[in-house]
């Protein structure tokens, strides 16, 4: 029996946070790249855009409340569409990956 020597290798990702880090601008043109477009790309833009937060913090002594800031980045949360627009984010990954190394990649995602 030829037994070759291969090396293994795994990229291990905890995607726990990951929806929090996926930037708008960047998934819009993804899906214009996907050619999705018209009104569903429009309901998406809609549901992506022109969100705010702020934080407020209040215990016994004071109360302090920040700024309101814009939202660039991440899913809303205990969103249906979050996981779907996220393996669309991603979807591109097995290509930046350098073609001559074999690497082969799990992605853990707790829902």
């Amino acid at each position: 029996m030829n037994l070759k020597k291969n090396n293994v290798r795994g990229i291990f990702v905890d995607l726990q946070k990951t929806f929090d880090c996926v930037n708008h601008n960047i998934l819009l043109n993804k899906l214009s790249f996907y050619r999705i477009t018209g009104g569903f790309l429009q309901l998406i833009k809609t549901y992506l855009q022109d969100r705010y937060q702020r934080v407020v913090l209040n215990n016994n002594y004071f109360i302090s409340i920040s700024d309101w800031g814009e939202i660039t980045q991440g899913d809303p949360q205990v969103s249906i569409l979050g996981p779907l627009l996220f393996l669309l984010y991603i979807n591109d990954l097995p290509h930046s990956i350098n073609k001559n190394n074999k690497i082969a990649y799990l992605l853990m995602i707790q829902v």
